[in-house]
């Protein structure tokens, strides 16, 4: 048998709603979902930065007449700004004449602050040896630049994961090339082939997927065959194999430094 309904109170006041506001729990306004043309575009961008600084970036940091950032100021440079500093307040005392004195005294070693700094940085210019002639042309690796980063905007995540590897490869492969020993196993073919690789192998491969529009990239080919994304995977592992190969030739000659060093050390030690 169902108990009967207690009666209200009627000395007590009821209400549905909380009496103070300030005090009653308030529900967490749920967040407005984004746009879907913002998502895309967002997503684009991680996908963009998934691969890391450029190839162009990478070799020039890398480069052997690469001058490194210097931290802090030049003192040719810091007297300059004292002397500014110093000129422009003792301007206030121009009405008598030590303070036109002080300024002119200040306005001179300013002066000579900042011959000394020109002076300074032309002769830090021209005791610089000049950089050799460059293996891999800017415009080339510009050009490859480019062609990574619109085609890691809108690909899917297999794609996304072999063009970082690709790329990884040629930084290591080129970066193995300009540091090659001169007695390695490295052929002129070898050279040539990482440099054609990064100047037009690569650039072209990803140019012609780019030309195939983005909803049928993941639709079959012709007669069943594979798809743009089939093939674009097929083709960058392919040119990473190549450009892998090349790496260990170029990594043999200093393989062998340390085998021969190995060999020595036995002979020395009497272990034959």
């Amino acid at each position: 048998m169902p108990e009967p309904t207690p009666k209200p109170d009627p000395r007590r006041a009821y209400a549905s709603a909380p009496v103070n506001q300030r005090t009653a729990p308030r529900a967490t306004p749920r967040p407005a979902p984004v746009p879907a043309p913002l998502q895309a575009r967002a997503q684009k961008v991680r996908q963009r930065q998934a691969l890391g600084p450029s190839v162009s970036e990478r070799l020039a940091r890398a480069a052997p007449g690469a001058a490194p950032a210097q931290a802090g100021l030049h003192p040719g440079g810091i007297a300059t700004a004292v002397c500014a500093v110093a000129a422009a307040s003792a301007l206030v005392l121009l009405r008598s004449g030590a303070g036109l004195a002080l300024a002119a005294a200040l306005a001179a070693l300013g002066g000579a602050g900042w011959l000394w700094q020109q002076r300074s940085r032309r002769a830090a210019g021209e005791a610089m040896p000049p950089a050799g002639p460059a293996l891999f042309d800017a415009n080339a690796l510009r050009r490859m630049d480019a062609a990574f980063d619109a085609t890691a905007a809108d690909v899917p995540e297999a794609v996304l994961a072999a063009l970082i590897s690709l790329k990884a490869a040629a930084v290591r492969v080129a970066l193995a090339l300009n540091g090659a020993p001169p007695d390695g196993d490295v052929t002129p073919e070898d050279c040539l082939y990482v440099v054609e690789c990064l100047r037009r192998y690569i650039p072209d491969t990803l140019g012609a997927y780019l030309q195939v529009p983005a909803a049928q990239r993941s639709a079959p080919g012709a007669d069943h065959g594979p798809s743009a994304n089939d093939l674009l995977l097929s083709q960058l592992a392919l040119l990473q194999s190549g450009l892998e190969q090349r790496e260990q030739r170029l990594q043999g000659g200093a393989v062998e430094a340390l085998r021969r060093q190995q060999r020595f050390l036995q002979a020395k030690a009497g272990r034959g």
